[in-house]
């Protein structure tokens, strides 16, 4: 090849974005479905996508320190108590002083959360359903399949990665 025709293949997008194989096709599609159930859970729900991840987190272990959850969810620790500074005044979560250590705060969730946690549940299973509706059971089970090797293999680059530089 000359060096013409690989500067005008560098400069032109398009043969990629119609490659299903390529890696800017995988980003885009898998960005726009997580965007778009993330915005139609924020508006059936009235909270914001990292209330949500927050409210989720403690379902599975109720009682975290804020340095806790900012950990679990890779979101900063002063963010992580704004959210649940508008979640406290929302009566969804409550801090109490930690069991071990008085100068610590735990966040929980609270009844208010816990009595109607079945609505944010079916937001949950109504998208589901809009989402999959038209794919055949086959193919979603292979997705699913797909998806969680994906994220293993990421995690063990992850792991790599950090092994190599500990400061990431």
């Amino acid at each position: 090849m000359t060096g013409k025709s690989n500067a005008a293949e560098a400069a032109s997008p398009e043969p990629a974005a119609n490659d299903p194989l390529a890696p800017e096709h995988f980003l885009r599609a898998i960005t726009e479905v997580g965007t778009m159930l993330a915005t139609l859970y924020d508006r059936r729900s009235g909270l914001t996508r990292n209330q949500t991840r927050i409210v989720i987190e403690l379902l599975e272990r109720d009682g975290q320190t804020q340095t806790e959850l900012a950990n679990a969810l890779a979101i900063h620790k002063v963010s992580v108590g704004i959210y649940v500074g508008e979640l406290e005044e929302m009566g969804l979560v409550e801090r109490r002083t930690h069991p071990t250590d008085g100068r610590a705060k735990c966040i929980y969730l609270t009844a208010l959360l816990h009595a109607n946690k079945h609505i944010g549940q079916h937001h949950y299973e109504r998208l589901h359903a809009a989402a999959i509706d038209g794919v055949e059971r086959e193919d979603y089970l292979a997705m699913l399949k797909c998806l969680e090797r994906m994220r293993d293999n990421l995690h063990e680059l992850d792991a790599a990665e950090k092994k190599q530089a500990p400061d990431l």
